[in-house]
């Protein structure tokens, strides 16, 4: 007779994920189906689940998923030292299982500036320390420091010694400073008496104490390199070139690893965290947030920047408003207008563009000044070389506690340009030293716009330096093209899958739309034009608003729960499209990318899976907006990404080149370049290839590098001219041809017959003028494209009060060869003649009235209108998207 037999089955406790704990920060965030979803998933499911309210739901996950937030001291409290220094003398006895802990032999600081993870100060204590507060003391017990133990997210058991600068510290004259590590309620108890709270205190205070070789603070040292800024529309970086001066001056020898190089280009890095974990990256997104704003105090405001400000726009959450600026780059051509602010609990304040412009700039100069351990004096900021004297006058104007480098400031493609002849004189000595003059193309396609530069360039090499001679000229560019058009178009795509999907219609929309896509591209692209190219897509898109509507500035006389319901959807499916692009154009090649808001689903390893989360959008039900649970299974192939933004991509090349081509121009360039961080996408070589050979573009940088190296090609170019520059290693001679204008400006006569007063004309810009009766009080004037195409009004408010009675002479003293003798004889009375020029150093042009009243010449107010602005540029953050 066969036995019953029994086997004990030990589950091996790592195969048990750990159950995952919940901030309450970022609860508070997140929308009443999203807490309800995490109950279920938690299992924390009650019989009145349903009825709790947002509040209630947050209390339940933090009952029994709760991760409590250490409490670390980084904000400076009056007497706080003091009391935390009687605390710790009274410690006498000590932890004695420290032998696992490692600390670093020895800690500088600098007086003012942030110790961060940056600094490499790393304390490995495995199982043994938690994120707590760290006391530096001295032999006599002398408080002189204090630190915050911060965990490395890529490495169990590692932390990283930070503090912030603000924090008051000092040297004793009894060294033998130690390091008192506290557990998680001994840390606490140190925050609450910081805070000169009223708790309780043990009698003994437990706590691993280690040696410390020595502490020294140091001042910054005030440094006469140039710290380089390059401002971009998606990312800004930064950098210098860290000479052995600086070097010297800056104490590593304590920190598990030295990240400057000396006499190299150090760039300004910054902690992002990424699937792959903590990274650091030279990307600093140029985006801003609002965090906090004090009641009272309209000054104060609580900004944050960069990775920070873009994961507060990811959090997606409905039920709030949240306040995120991208495209703040574009906010230069009308920098005194006023935005509207909004902290998380609601306050609003209004700002002006230029003051959130300098925060973020600050910030950045902060962070450069942490890394390199020294203040500025000197910065150099490139700008478009269209507009390169209204970026001087801003950045004058709010960095003013700065010297800028003005004489030697480079537009943005002179610095690629420069970047590229430096590196060709390094990788190929003698090729381009003979004087004769070659041709480069520089095409700069970034997040927000896309420019077009030409070179002229001749390198000589002469007894002790180089002579480098540098002409450039701004040929052409769309301020309505760059990488986030590319996100849109996927974004349609997105948007119309997912309708499709919920309809269930059975059509097929997204796949009809592709094909179509998909027969001799470049042909239809020349005879149809883009817009009938997508006019399948942009249509199947209309029709897909009517269900997930995303034109949250149409909501805005709503309920606010509707405006941010609606807002998230924008923002969810952009950013969703952002990932999929950077996804598809990075080092690893993927075959498709999933949406997979249920992680059910059984993938192939070629797969790029993208974990999209629950109650994430919202969709029109009859007259009301409901949140849907669940997203449906969504998937693209690369080629359909492709297919999507070929056109687009071949329309602004075609732009570009294809006049230089059929002139013959193109082959006499030696180098076409091409730069921008949405460059690395190699459709756009692909299209240039359509018109010339492909040996002669330069694409400097590989898809795969997430677009960085095209990105600092512009920066590395500026540092490597200001090493050159002042370092006597060449006789750089930069000049700038006037800009090759796009536009025209017309007005009409009193006839009703269109007059063209601005127009490009050979190889000139040039001006006109139209006449009004001294009764008019508005100018309109028309800026159209090349194409004849109007783009915008402009209205010259024309006030009798502002003019003053001048001679000819006057005049002339004030704007010389615009106005001419000729053209004001000819006014006669009660004429005022406007006279519009275009000023190209400002990327604009100026409107100048002269009146003529009772024989004499009256002058009128001067006014520069920029010839780009937000109110006819697209914008894909305006909420009409």
């Amino acid at each position: 007779m066969a036995s019953y037999t029994y086997k004990l089955y030990i589950n091996d406790q790592k195969d048990i994920p750990p159950a995952r704990q919940y901030v309450r920060k970022e609860l508070e965030l997140m929308t009443t189906h999203q807490l309800r979803e995490i109950c279920i998933k938690e299992k924390l499911v009650k019989s009145m689940l349903g009825s709790l309210e947002r509040y209630e739901l947050v209390e339940l996950i933090m009952r029994y998923r709760g991760l409590t937030e250490n409490l670390l001291i980084n904000e400076y409290v009056p007497g706080g030292q003091e009391r935390l220094e009687k605390l710790a003398s009274r410690i006498d006895k000590y932890l004695d299982d420290n032998k696992t802990i490692k600390n670093p032999s020895r800690i500088v600081i600098y007086d003012g500036l942030d110790t961060d993870k940056y600094d490499r100060y790393v304390v490995t204590a495995p199982g043994l320390l938690e994120e707590s507060n760290v006391l530096l003391v001295s032999g006599a017990k002398e408080l002189c420091a204090v630190f915050n133990l911060i965990a490395d997210p890529n490495n169990p058991g590692r932390f990283y010694l930070t503090r912030k600068g603000s924090l008051p510290a000092r040297e004793s004259k009894h060294k033998h400073y130690s390091l008192l590590y506290f557990g998680k309620m001994e840390s606490e108890l140190l925050y609450h008496v910081y805070q000169e709270e009223d708790v309780p205190l043990p009698k003994n205070l437990k706590c691993y104490k280690l040696p410390l070789l020595n502490f020294n603070i140091r001042q910054p040292m005030e440094t006469a390199q140039t710290l380089a800024i390059d401002f971009g529309t998606a990312n800004t970086t930064a950098g210098i070139y860290l000479d052995r001066e600086l070097y010297n001056s800056i104490d590593k020898s304590g920190a598990e690893e030295n990240l400057l190089k000396p006499e190299e280009i150090n760039l300004v890095e910054v902690f992002n965290q990424t699937e792959a974990g903590e990274v650091l990256t030279p990307l600093i997104p140029t985006v801003a947030g609002i965090w906090n704003i004090s009641d009272g105090d309209e000054d104060n405001v609580e900004y944050i920047f960069g990775h920070e400000a873009v994961k507060l726009a990811h959090t997606n959450y409905i039920h709030e408003g949240f306040c995120v600026f991208f495209d703040i780059k574009r906010w230069i051509r009308d920098y005194e207008r006023q935005e509207e602010l909004i902290d998380l609990t609601g306050r609003r304040i209004y700002k002006k563009r230029k003051e959130i412009i300098k925060a973020f700039l600050e910030h950045v100069i902060s962070i450069a000044e942490q890394r390199f351990k020294c203040r500025f004096k000197t910065l150099h900021l490139s700008s478009p070389v269209k507009e390169k004297q209204r970026f001087l006058a801003l950045f004058g104007e709010i960095l003013s506690q700065w010297q800028l480098e003005t004489e030697n400031m480079l537009d943005e493609g002179a610095a690629v340009l420069f970047n590229t002849i430096d590196t060709f004189i390094e990788k190929n000595p003698g090729r381009y030293m003979d004087k004769e003059e070659h041709l480069a193309l520089v095409v700069d396609c970034g997040g927000g716009t896309t420019d077009l530069s030409s070179c002229l360039f001749s390198i000589e090499s002469h007894r002790v330096s180089y002579k480098i001679d540098i002409e450039t000229t701004y040929e052409n560019g769309d301020t309505d093209f760059g990488g986030n058009n590319l996100t849109f178009r996927i974004m349609q795509l997105i948007k119309i899958a997912i309708a499709e999907n919920l309809l269930n219609q059975g059509i097929n929309k997204v796949q009809a739309i592709l094909d179509g896509l998909d027969s001799d591209l470049y042909r239809r692209v020349d005879q149809e034009g883009v817009a009938k190219v997508y006019a399948a897509l942009d249509t199947a898109y209309e029709e897909a608003e009517r269900l997930i509507p995303t034109r949250f500035k149409h909501y805005e006389s709503g309920s606010p729960k509707e405006y941010f319901k609606v807002k998230n959807n924008f923002y969810f499916l952009f950013q969703l499209a952002e990932q999929i692009k950077t996804a598809m154009f990075a080092g690893q090649r993927f075959q498709r990318v999933v949406l997979d808001s249920q992680d059910l689903s059984v993938h192939h390893k070629y797969d790029k899976v993208m974990q999209i989360g629950r109650w994430r959008m919202s969709i029109q039900d009859g007259a009301v907006l409901k949140t849907v649970r669940d997203i449906p299974l969504i998937c693209f192939t690369a080629s359909d990404i492709d297919l999507i933004l070929k056109a687009d991509i071949y329309e602004i090349v075609s732009k570009f080149v294809e006049e230089p081509y059929n002139r013959g121009l193109l082959m006499d360039y030696s180098v076409i370049k091409l730069t921008g961080q949405s460059c690395k996408i190699g459709l756009f070589k692909d299209s240039l290839k359509e018109f010339i050979p492909g040996r002669i573009i330069e694409f400097g940088g590989q898809e795969g590098t997430y677009g960085q190296e095209l990105k600092l090609s512009c920066l590395r170019g500026a540092i490597k001219y200001l090493k050159a520059k002042k370092g006597g290693y060449a006789e750089v001679t930069m000049r700038n041809q006037p800009a090759a204008l796009p536009y025209t400006i017309t007005a009409a006569t009193h006839l009703g017959d269109e007059k063209t007063l601005i127009a490009r004309h050979g190889d000139q810009n040039t001006g006109g003028h139209i006449s009004r009766f001294v009764e008019g009080v508005a100018l309109k004037l028309h800026l159209k494209d090349l194409t004849g195409n109007e783009r915008f009004t402009y209205v010259y408010e024309n006030q009798h009060s502002d003019f003053r009675q001048m001679t000819y002479e006057q005049i002339a003293e004030k704007y010389g060869d615009n106005i001419i003798q000729d053209e004001t004889d000819n006014i006669i009375e009660n004429e005022v003649k406007f006279f519009v020029w275009p000023r190209e150093s400002y990327w604009g042009f100026v409107v100048v009235p002269v009146l003529r009243q009772n024989g004499n010449l009256y002058l009128g107010r001067e006014e520069l209108f920029a010839f780009e602005n937000d109110q006819w540029e697209t914008n894909f953050f305006d909420g009409l998207k």
